[in-house]
């Protein structure tokens, strides 16, 4: 789906947050890390396992995943452009 120039993909823009909602969250995050880091010290290895990787991800951010693709996106006129020849950023070079 093409847009005009000067037209927003996204006229909307994102949704609002719930400013209460996410101040109440907060109140309760010291604590929260409190108890995953003694579940964290659990017999069941499940939980365990579970609250670690809650705590790494909270304070490092989820680790990056690659993401493999083979075929072509589409095509440009009448020649399918294989991934791996395709400009990534066709839009900015001209």
């Amino acid at each position: 789906m093409k847009f005009k120039k000067g037209q927003s993909g996204n006229p909307g823009g994102r949704p609002k947050e719930n400013a209460e909602v996410k101040e109440l969250a907060r109140e309760y995050g010291e604590a929260a890390v409190a108890r995953l880091a003694q579940l964290m010290k659990s017999k069941n290895e499940r939980v365990a396992v579970a609250a670690c990787q809650v705590l790494l991800d909270r304070g490092y951010g989820k680790p990056q995943q690659q993401v493999a693709m083979s075929g072509s996106i589409g095509t440009y006129g009448r020649v399918e452009i294989p991934v791996e020849q395709r400009d990534p950023l066709p839009e900015i070079r001209q």
